[in-house]
């Protein structure tokens, strides 16, 4: 083989290396891309971490005077949209969100009340979309870390802040079995408030 054909061989095999590096690379890059993007958890996959119960099914009852507004909102986990007007009770609907430092302190609160009033309470959240830098996602990561099993809705523009009327969060509203709100509590929730409350407006007594 001459010296020419012998440069020539070399300079096609350099090429086929360099060829092979590039495309070995380019794998490897969309490898870690997608890798990356496979790390963030969807939404279905944060719901089932939350573990949180469907929402529950409004329809077929009617708006009363003095209940709560003709708004619906998405559950924040599964299950149907709720109708606030049509929920009847006796309920807790508390008024949150992930980032509110208020609503972490009193979750535990409410997390031990839902489960101790079972059957005889039910506790609903309203996730308070508007609350600065709440996202649905931070909620349902909120959600699971505070375990909170008991439904909640999400209320992108915090219309149920505006009808309270608060200039705020937390608020708890306590509602009836007729349907009708019988006590708005703004602010943060401390130890006994939800028993002495549900008691008092709901006349429902349940052990602390």
């Amino acid at each position: 083989m001459s010296p020419q054909s012998k440069r020539s061989w070399i300079a096609v095999a350099v090429v086929i290396v360099l060829v092979g590096v590039a495309f070995a690379v380019n794998r490897a890059t969309k490898s870690d891309k997608s890798n990356a993007v496979g790390s963030i958890p969807s939404r279905q996959e944060l719901i089932t971490r939350a573990n949180l119960p469907d929402c529950p099914t409004t329809t077929g009852d009617t708006a009363v005077d003095n209940g709560l507004p003709n708004l619906t909102f998405p559950c924040l986990g599964n299950g149907p949209k709720v109708n606030l007007a049509k929920l009847r009770g006796p309920a807790v609907v508390n008024i949150w969100a992930g980032t509110c430092e208020s609503c972490r302190a009193e979750a535990p609160l409410l997390r031990d009340f839902a489960a101790k009033a079972a059957g005889k309470v039910s506790v609903l959240g309203v996730v308070d979309g508007a609350y600065p830098a709440e996202t649905w996602d931070d909620a349902l990561d909120a959600s699971r870390g505070l375990a909170l099993h008991y439904p909640s809705v999400f209320d992108q523009k915090g219309k149920l802040v505006a009808w309270v009327r608060s200039a705020g969060i937390p608020v708890s509203l306590f509602v009836g079995a007729d349907g009708k709100v019988a006590y708005a509590h703004i602010g943060q929730l401390k130890t006994g408030d939800l028993q002495t409350l549900t008691k008092k407006y709901l006349d429902v007594e349940i052990s602390a």
